[in-house]
Order: C-alpha cells, then structure tokens, then sequence
C-alpha cells in the first residue's frame, strides 16, 4: 500500500511540474479514421492509430435493455465469443481466429489480463457502468501495453456530460433472473462526477438436452434436464472523478465488483456443491496535459493498481479430492508515460510511451474442512515496456505512415518449497528474463474526402509476442509439470483493406471491408507426459487468413447492420495428428445483423447472430462436430413517458424519460453449445423499465 501510495504521489507531482510550462494552444485537427460507432465522433484512442481496424461500439443504445457484455461483443466482425453457459457464466474472447490469452483487455487503458492463466472471463468485467467498448482488430495505438497476437479491447467507463442524469434500470426474466441498477453523473463545484450501483441475481436453472456422454452410441438414453448450481450474484459500485488543474485534465476512477456463483460441470456430471466467490478492487488515476511548448508536446500518465481475491470452494470433492478448496490473491500495479510531441511543420507526430507493471499470485489450497494444507510460494512477474512511433503525415495529410516499434522485458520469479533432489532440475534458477521487441507499420491513404463522403484504403503488418503464463512456465501441482524453458508464442501479421462514409439528408452509412492474415508460430500445445500430467511445449504452429465486413445505414428511423467475418483457421503443427486439421471452436463463417425501427413513442427490432459449424476439438473427431446454428432475437422498447430537450434545460438537468423494454433471446429455441458438454440457454426473455430524470 505504502508503495502505492508513492506512485500516485510521484504521478501528481510530475503532472503539476509539467503543466506549469508553457502556453495553451490548440491541439492539431486530428486525422478521422473511421469505425463502427454511433454517432460521428471518434474515440480519441482512434486518433492515435490512423491506420487500424477498429471500431467503436457506443453502449448508449443499450440503457435500457437487459443485455451484457458478451452479447455485445460477439456481434462485432472478427469477435469470437466463447460460453460455458447462460448469463453470467465464463466466458472469453478472441479475436480474428487466435486463443484467447492472445488478445489484451483493458479498462480505460488499464491491463486485466493477468499472468497465471493470461485469458480473461469477460463475467468478471463491468459492463452497466460502461459509455463505450473499443475493439482494436490491428493490435492498439500507443500506450496500450503487452503485445497482443489477436488484437486488443478497451472498456471505457462513464464519464460526466455537465448536466446532472440519473438513471434506474429494474429488470428480470427467465430463469429467476433480476437485476437493477442507479447510475447518476453531474458536475459539482467543476467536478465531473459518476456513480454507479448495481445488484443482480440469477439461477440460470434452464432446461437442456442430456446426452449423458453418449452422444453417437446411444441416442435413446437421452433426456431433458435442467441446469444445477449454475446460480450466480454479483454486486457493483463504481466512482468517477474528473477535473481541471490549470491545463491538465485529471481523472479517478475506483471499480469495486463482487461475484458468488456456483460452478455447474459438464452437463452429463452436473456438481452440486462447487461455487466460487471472487472479490476484485482497481483503482485508476490518469493525467493528460495539452498544449505544452506552444502546442509542441502533450503529457499522458497513468498509475493503476488491481486486488482481486478468487476463492473456489469444493466441499464434495467433485472436481478433485485431497485439497479440493483453494484461495488465490492477485495483485497488480503500474505506472505509465506518454509523452507526445507534434512537430507539424516537418508533417509529423512523434508518440512514445513508457511503462513499468508489476504483479504477483499467491494461492493456498485446503481441505473440505477449509483447513489450509498446502501453500503455493507467491509468483510475480515484472514488466517494463518502451514505444516508438512516428506518424509521417505526406502530400497535405493525403498520405499517413505509421512505423513504430516497442520493446518489452519481463522478469519473472517463482519460489518453491520442493526439495532440490525431488525437482526436475536441481539447478534451475528461480528468475527468468524474457525479452523481445514488436516491430509494426501502418498505411492510410485517403482516396477522396468531401462533406459528404469519403474513403480510405489502410495497411498494417506487425510482429507480435505473448509471453507464457505462470501456469505454462510455472506448472500446476499434480497436474501441469512445470518448463520454464518455453519461449514466447509469436505471430507475423498483415491486414489491408477499405473503410467509407456517407452522409446526405437523412441518410447515414458507413462500411468497411479487410482482408487479415496471419502466421503463428511456437504456440504452446500441453502434451501428455504420463497418464496423469501434462507437460507444456513449443511445438503449434497455425496459419489463419480471413476477410472481414462491416456496415452500418440509418434512413429515416430505420437502421441496417451487418458485420460478417470469413476466416480459415488451419494447424500447421508438425505433430501428424495436428497438421492440417481445423483450430478448434473456429468457424469459417459469422455473421450478425439487426434491423431495426424507431419513432417517437417506441422501437423494435430483429437480430440474427449465425455461427458455422466448428470441430470442438484439434483432432477434428466426428463426435465433435457442432453444426451452423442461427440464433434470432428481438426487441421493443416502450416509449412511457419523454420530457423535450427544452424542459430538461429550464430545469437544468437532462431530459426526463420513461422506457419499457422486452428482450427475446433464441426465439428459435436452438439447443447448443460452444464448449463440449457446457449448453447454452434455449428461448428467454427478460423485460426492463428504465427511468431517467
């Protein structure tokens, strides 16, 4: 704490120093790269990587239906969305073909992936208190850390818009679920401030198809069952605080979630008893400072620190006997840099950025009786990165080049209390170095710009590195040997294609269209070392190429989406029964579309979420395969009461309303699954009344 605390100090001070320099002039007209957002502002991240695929999903249109993070995502092109249940249930994401511990998550620039198993479960992540979501299919601009082989996805929390708003959210529905929620943001005394509560709870106890492991061998013992110890409930408190101190903007952000959930089993060995409780604090503070040295330097910091406390409880011994319990705490920390300068007159901008991250893992395991019996020596991992990138801008800003580079180091320590004659190498250190560095370039070239319409045509290639994760180098007692000789997994990447606009009248639509490749090496595959343990290895290798479309049209109260994603996911390994087999749970095709209408008193809408058929596992074993499956939804939304804009600024405040919203999921009542032997819901539906005043 006390060396938190002396980060967040120092972050202060440095900004004051920094501020107190200078003349305050206008930032340059950033260049517009275009993505899927819903209105025509750009993020400001976007501006800072001219040349990527990304897109923009504004969560506004979300308030008042009863929806969550991974419903959102899987709708966007080259998302990837991966459940081992309804609501609430884990989940991951990748994104354009790769695992999942190879993409970044981060809130508000903050990293959440952590080091011991490097995924992230998107149930574990806010969502209700978001503005907006960015997804970096082209890696990320600067000052996002890590190397990411996938791409990268930003959480951007809610942030005051001057007026005071509060809005409530009551809703449930199927399957003993309800949720609600107290949002309010305003200004105070110069002080932008946000609050969020949040409180829900479900059973998640729907009925599904039994095959009781004998899908192919017997279809006749099959049966209708329904879903145990699949309950979950979740609470959440988030403050948000932005100010003005002299030329910086300052703002701190304090994220408190908690979760009690039961963990299910596959469905042919459903648990009974087995839940988890998980208890996650991160705390943000970030500085930005314009218009230093006549407008020639810009200064970006943030400090950050994570706890999170993740306790798995197993009475039964149902997933595993001796020491079935475990508590694992994980901290995480950082302090960041990015200094930007803009030398205009030599057509250009120079961005770097410095960083310093430092987390640990510590768990214990006990007995039924909660009686701790074995402790695991606390693992941590430090990391220091440094970015270079310079954007040329040629040919009055027809013509961006965007090279750049980073370079990152990571120390990683692990104590352990095996005795030197009983380890696998006496001799082996408890450090590990790893370093590397991530070499990129970007295109954009603007074929035609007007008032009304434009297009550009972008370019990127990159190298790429994920480092292992503590359970990879580190092992898992009794079940993963531990190889502290592994080297990171690392990609080659390209993707290049178009992205327009137009805008006339009531007329709004926006397209783009990329082709993406890319080439994986030295994955790491776990490989049966005796009848009991896995030992992990440099030894996957795959090759996916794939193209991606997305638009988005709005004519008078209609609106018209489609993102489909094409992609070939194929092993490359020299193991015979890998190579040339199908990566698993990737299909060649996805697609999502909505249409929708809206007028003054309601809006209603239909979408369609189709995803082909995958092989759920590497061998591509019949018993395997899951078919193409469509899944329909729909929406209406209520218009009860709406107040004018001209109210709402007599009574300063923002306008008053009152919605009533239905939402209707798998209206086909598809009985499917994305993980073998973890089903999804079949039809629901949820209702939600929302007030804002």
């Amino acid at each position: 704490m006390r060396r938190n605390r002396f980060f967040l100090f120092g972050l202060a001070f440095f900004s004051i120093s920094i501020f107190a320099q200078g003349q305050t002039t206008q930032e340059s007209a950033p260049i517009r790269v275009l993505g899927k957002v819903a209105d025509s502002s750009q993020p400001e991240n976007f501006r800072k990587n001219p040349s990527g695929f990304q897109s923009s999903i504004n969560l506004d249109q979300y308030s008042s239906r009863y929806t969550s993070l991974p419903d959102v995502l899987e709708r966007e092109a080259g998302v990837r969305v991966r459940r081992y249940g309804g609501l609430g249930s884990y989940s991951t994401l990748s994104l354009r073909g790769t695992n999942p511990n190879q993409s970044r998550i981060f809130i508000d620039g903050v990293p959440f992936n952590n080091s011991q198993g490097g995924e992230v479960n998107l149930a574990d992540l806010p969502f209700d208190n978001l503005q907006s979501v960015e997804v970096y299919r082209s890696g990320a601009p600067v000052g996002f850390s890590g190397s990411a082989i996938g791409g990268s996805v930003n959480l951007v929390t809610r942030k005051s818009t001057g007026l005071p708003k509060t809005r409530i959210n009551l809703g449930g529905g199927s399957f003993g679920t309800g949720k609600g929620t107290l949002a309010h943001t305003g200004t105070y005394g110069g002080i932008g401030t946000s609050l969020f509560f949040l409180g829900e709870k479900s059973d998640q106890n729907f009925p599904f198809l039994n095959p009781h492991g004998t899908v192919i061998v017997n279809p006749y013992d099959d049966t209708v069952d329904r879903r145990r110890n699949a309950q979950y409930e979740r609470s959440t408190g988030m403050l948000g605080l932005d100010g003005d101190l002299g030329r910086t903007k300052i703002r701190f952000w304090n994220d408190l979630n908690y979760r009690s959930q039961g963990i299910p089993g596959p469905a042919s060995n459903q648990t009974t008893r087995v839940h988890r409780k998980y208890l996650r604090n991160t705390s943000s503070v970030s500085t930005d400072t314009k218009g230093l040295f006549d407008g020639r330097f810009r200064m970006e910091t943030r400090a950050f620190t994570t706890f999170a406390n993740d306790q798995l409880y197993d009475p039964k011994s149902e997933f595993s006997s001796g020491a079935p319990n475990s508590s694992a705490k994980i901290h995480q920390s950082g302090l960041q840099a990015t200094p930007t300068f803009y030398l205009l007159d030599y057509g250009q901008i120079v961005r770097t950025h410095f960083g310093w991250e430092r987390e640990t893992f510590g768990r214990s395991r006990s007995n039924v009786n909660n009686q701790d019996v074995i402790y695991e020596p606390e693992k941590s991992r430090t990391y220091l990165t440094a970015q270079l990138e310079d954007e040329i801008r040629l040919f009055g800003e027809t013509l961006i080049l965007t090279p750049g580079v980073s370079w990152d180091l990571y120390q990683d320590r692990f104590q352990t209390d095996t005795p030197w004659f009983q380890r696998q190498d006496p001799l082996a250190s408890a450090n590990k170095s790893t370093s590397f560095s991530n070499p990129k370039t970007g295109v954009l070239y603007k074929l035609f710009e007007t008032q009304t319409a434009s297009l550009d045509f972008k370019a990127n290639a990159s190298k790429q590195y994920r480092i292992p994760s503590f359970l990879e180098l580190f092992g898992e007692v009794g079940t993963i040997l531990p190889n502290d000789s592994l080297k990171p997994e690392k990609s080659g990447n390209l993707d290049a294609g178009f992205s327009g606009k137009y805008s006339a009248g009531n007329l709004r639509s926006q397209a783009s269209v990329s082709y993406f490749r890319k080439r994986i090496s030295d994955m790491i595959l776990f490989i049966p070392n005796s009848q009991f343990t896995l030992r992990p290895e440099n030894i996957d290798s795959a090759k996916i190429d794939g193209a991606e479309v997305s638009q988005k049209t709005e004519f008078k109260g209609w609106k018209f989406l489609v993102d489909y994603t094409y992609q070939l996911a194929i092993n490359t390994s020299d193991a015979p029964y890998l190579k040339g087999k199908y990566l698993p749970l990737r299909p060649k095709h996805e697609l999502s579309s909505t249409l929708g209408y809206r007028t003054k008193r309601w809006e209603g809408g239909v979408e369609l979420v189709y995803v082909g058929a995958v092989f759920k596992d590497r061998t591509n074993e019949y018993i395997n395969y899951q078919p193409a499956r469509q899944i329909w939804n729909l929406y209406l939304t209520f218009v009860l009461y709406s107040s004018s804009e001209e109210e709402g600024k007599a009574a300063e405040r923002a306008p008053r309303e009152l919605l009533l919203t239905m939402d209707f999921r798998n209206a086909g009542d598809k009985k499917v699954e994305d993980i073998v032997g973890y089903p999804l819901p079949g039809r629901n539906w949820f209702a939600t009344l929302s007030g804002r005043f």
